[in-house]
């Protein structure tokens, strides 16, 4: 009876064997065809899986608010402004200038008086001056630099990435008077305007300034851009500055004029863009048909968003910097701000934040439960814009 039973046994594990190896040959063979079938229809299905897969958030991107110091309030409401400070962030309400941390850690805090304050950046320094009015002061992240006043109403001013300030005053017997001050506030060069300055631009190495002016001729508006330097400066008879070069008239009016790469200058006017080599010799122009909504750019893309009144939709237009090629994408939605960092293109619409490639292929997206009226993006955030309050997520 033993020797039955361990034969009986033997046979049922020699058959429980044979069963598991064929039911492994079986899975084995399915895989294999499934396989097959994938490898020979792949440009059938690539394609679209590729564009489904283009259009999912890059990991970590999050609509979840950061919590801890936000959101950061702001008193007097819509009327403040916020820049990025190397590292930080720097705000002005309509009673202090606020210098924050990426978490939102108040580093430095100071009370001002001013009646439109107005702030401008550079790598490491705040300029804060009082549009309208007769004051400005530099800070640092710490303390403040320098305190001045002019004679006449401040029109607009900025700062180069070595703290240099350029700022633009209105007077009696000009339409603008221009005054350059170095880190320390030490006047270093002045410059009188027949014409309305409304943009400065320091060089790549700060050495000279691209003055961007508005006039008439033949009734139309139109803009140019002349370029000093600080280094090397010729005087005319009447003992005013020389400038290198002066670009010829453009018929718009010049929104904002800057470096752009690092041979060329882009112009964004109201009615057209418009693209420079550093000898002020237009290469290129692009003429706008439909209404401009926003701009932006950086060293490697200049972007232009438009907006489509019938459709209510937009289109994102980008300018490559070293070659001049524009790219001209149509979205199937209405774009409110846009801001480009690097490579890539950042946008707000009413439902949240996108981000497009230079050649206008989404690359991710999330969604907001809030709308706000702006965004910031700056290292791996994005922070929105609230009428009292700012807010921040995460976007790689």
């Amino acid at each position: 009876m033993a020797v039955t039973d361990i034969s009986m046994l033997r046979e049922r594990r020699n058959k429980k064997k044979r069963d598991k190896l064929i039911k492994k040959l079986i899975i084995v063979a399915i895989a294999a065809a499934v396989i097959l079938i994938i490898v020979f229809t792949k440009d059938m299905w690539y394609p679209k899986l590729d564009g489904i897969l283009t259009k999912i958030p890059t990991p970590g991107n999050t609509a979840e608010l950061a919590e801890g110091n936000f959101p950061l309030s702001i008193e007097g409401g819509a009327d403040y402004q916020i820049k990025s400070l190397g590292d930080n962030i720097a705000i002005v309400d309509d009673s202090h200038l606020f210098i924050y941390n990426s978490n939102g850690k108040l580093i430095n805090s100071a009370q001002h008086t001013l009646s439109k304050p107005i702030i401008a950046t550079g790598n490491k320094k705040t300029l804060l001056y009082d549009l309208g009015g007769n004051s400005f002061s530099l800070y640092s992240k710490y303390k403040n630099i320098y305190k001045k006043t002019t004679d006449n109403p401040i029109l607009y001013a900025c700062l180069g990435s070595n703290d240099a300030a350029a700022v633009v005053v209105k007077s009696d017997k000009y339409p603008s008077e221009l005054m350059i001050y170095d880190e320390n506030g030490k006047n270093i060069f002045n410059y009188r305007s027949i014409s309305r300055i409304i943009d400065v631009t320091f060089n790549a190495d700060n050495s000279g300034c691209y003055i961007t002016t508005i006039g008439a001729s033949g009734g139309l508006i139109v803009s140019k851009i002349i370029y000093y330097r600080f280094d090397h400066i010729d005087y005319d008879d009447s003992g005013s500055p020389m400038p290198v070069w002066e670009s010829e008239n453009l018929e718009t009016l010049a929104l904002s004029v800057k470096v752009f790469g690092d041979d060329n200058i882009i112009m964004f006017g109201d009615t057209l863009c418009a693209y420079f080599d550093l000898k002020g010799k237009l290469i290129k122009t692009y003429e706008y048909e439909r209404e401009l909504v926003d701009y932006s750019y950086s060293s490697s893309i200049g972007a232009m968003i438009f907006r489509n009144e019938e459709r209510r939709t937009a289109e994102l237009v980008t300018i490559n910097s070293e070659s001049g090629a524009i790219n001209e994408k149509s979205l199937d939605h209405e774009v409110l701000n846009l801001q480009v960092s690097g490579d890539t293109v950042y946008m707000q619409t009413r439902n949240g934040i996108e981000s497009y490639t230079a050649t206008g292929e989404i690359v991710s997206s999330v969604e907001l439960d809030t709308e706000y009226d702006d965004f910031l993006r700056f290292d791996n955030y994005i922070y929105l814009l609230g009428y009292d309050e700012i807010n921040r997520i995460t976007y790689n």
